[in-house]
């Protein structure tokens, strides 16, 4: 079993696109009400997102992944995951509504703040709604239809802000207009959905609701562990040290976040094939998770090796200012959490897709205990280096926890067979940037980036037997 990069690559790139663009319309968005309306306003924006992004997951109540592996293995249930799905948003959207109401109660927030965050909050119901059909779009493996709804309602988004703004209109109509596009995404989902996949027949089933819950409580729960863990080291650092060392932190760590989202698009596009692949023996499973793994690690490589040399370049060209380049020494150690990061994103996967979910959830909750214990004696000693490090050392506990139980269950993981090529190739690229004299630049990396893909190549040529096996070899999987 081997992968078609061509239909995988077009998965993970509309899923990437999406990524890509809802990040990128945040940003704008952000931008244009700083600018227009103030920090006051800007402030309130920023609280409205933080909650709605962490109160979505329960809203959603872990039913997207649990929809993926499902209709995957049964596309004739797409219509009964579907509907009860829906119903299920409805009650978690408005018991997720519920618990925001009652934490901007209890938090004290003024009068107009707590409006704002109200009125985005309404669109949990929608959001969880869209959440589930692409679900069902990865399952069917059309995951073109995401970028296809995305994209032009997003950019339609951003054109009325920008209008809204520039007559004066204020915040509230902002989040108004957000919440239409939230809704427009949910309907034109709905509607392609229902347009596309062959009609079957399926109703409400209070049984099926509540075991579709039960399996996807699971979920839920990895989910919310996933979004206190990663939020935790910024709040140790504002806490225990000052808010510019945490945004310092914050700087290092988006500099990651274009390979992240990488990883993030090729897992969920190759998700629903490993479900589908799941047999006695896990023979299938295992070819196809070494293979992911190899392609991510020849991204993840030279990534590592480019930021460890170049990376307060890119901290120059990124934030236009000098206090930033105290972010390198972290960026530096943060930049290894690459490497790690590909094991976890492919295994953490194969554990879902073979019903290992349970062992999921442990993970994040033992890796969040492993943050909180080793990151609060670093980061109160050592400040912005103690959170890289903890960082660090959380990522070999993931790593570790997901490498285990995985290499159990396929009776090992040859790594030296996955990792040998990208890592002579590196070694070229590594060399060449630390013999390199004088101010490092965009030319250098570029130079260093062909050394790289010239060994690369080389060594892959090479390993095929020449040339033409290189051809047989490789040129079908595009085809």
């Amino acid at each position: 079993m081997t992968l078609n990069l061509r239909q995988t690559g077009g998965n993970a790139i509309s899923i990437l696109s999406t990524d890509v663009l809802n990040r990128a319309t945040s940003l704008v968005l952000y931008a244009m009400v700083a600018r227009r309306l103030g920090a006051h306003e800007f402030g309130q924006l920023t609280l409205a997102f933080t909650l709605f992004y962490v109160f979505q997951v329960l809203a959603i109540a872990g039913l997207k992944t649990l929809t993926i592996r499902q209709v995957t293995r049964d596309r004739s249930q797409s219509r009964l995951y579907f509907i009860n799905g829906c119903v299920i948003a409805a009650l978690s959207s408005a018991a997720s509504f519920a618990a925001q109401f009652g934490f901007v109660r209890l938090m004290h927030y003024p009068a107009d703040t707590g409006i704002v965050i109200l009125l985005l909050s309404l669109g949990l119901g929608p959001y969880a709604v869209s959440a589930i059909c692409e679900g069902i779009f990865q399952a069917w493996e059309r995951m073109r239809y995401i970028p296809f709804v995305n994209v032009p309602v997003n950019i339609a988004k951003i054109g009325c802000v920008f209008l809204l703004l520039r007559n004066g209109i204020g915040l509230n109509a902002v989040i108004l207009t957000l919440l239409c596009s939230i809704l427009a995404i949910a309907l034109i989902e709905i509607w392609i959905l229902l347009r596309c996949l062959p009609a079957q027949p399926a109703s409400v089933e209070l049984h099926f609701c509540l075991a579709t819950f039960g399996s996807a409580v699971t979920f839920l729960g990895i989910d919310g562990t996933i979004g206190v863990m990663s939020s935790l080291n910024i709040l140790l650092l504002s806490k225990l040290v000052n808010e510019t060392q945490a945004g310092l932190y914050n700087a290092a760590t988006q500099l990651l976040v274009p390979l992240l989202l990488v990883y993030q698009s090729i897992a969920q596009s190759i998700f629903p094939l490993m479900c589908r692949k799941v047999e006695p023996g896990f023979h299938n499973l295992k070819r196809i998770a070494e293979q992911v793994i190899e392609l991510l690690l020849i991204l993840a490589l030279p990534a590592v090796a480019g930021l460890f040399f170049l990376g307060d370049r890119a901290l120059s060209l990124l934030y236009k200012n000098s206090v930033f380049l105290g972010a390198s020494p972290a960026l530096r150690i943060i930049a290894w959490t690459l490497i790690l990061q590909v094991f976890t994103s492919v295994l953490g996967q194969v554990l879902v897709a073979s019903h290992r979910e349970k062992v999921s959830l442990r993970i994040v909750v033992v890796d969040t205990l492993v943050n909180l214990v080793v990151g609060w004696p670093l980061i109160s000693r050592f400040g912005l280096l103690g959170a890289a490090i903890a960082l660090l050392l959380t990522r070999v506990a993931d790593c570790s926890q997901h490498y285990i139980p995985v290499s159990r269950l396929f009776s090992g993981i040859p790594l030296g067979k996955i990792v040998w090529k990208p890592i002579v190739a590196t070694a070229f690229m590594a060399a060449y940037l630390a013999a390199s004299t004088g101010r490092l630049g965009i030319l250098t990396g570029v130079s260093a980036t062909l050394i790289y893909v010239g060994a690369l190549l080389t060594l892959v040529i090479w390993t095929s037997g020449g040339i033409r096996l290189f051809k047989d070899k490789f040129l079908p999987l595009l085809s």
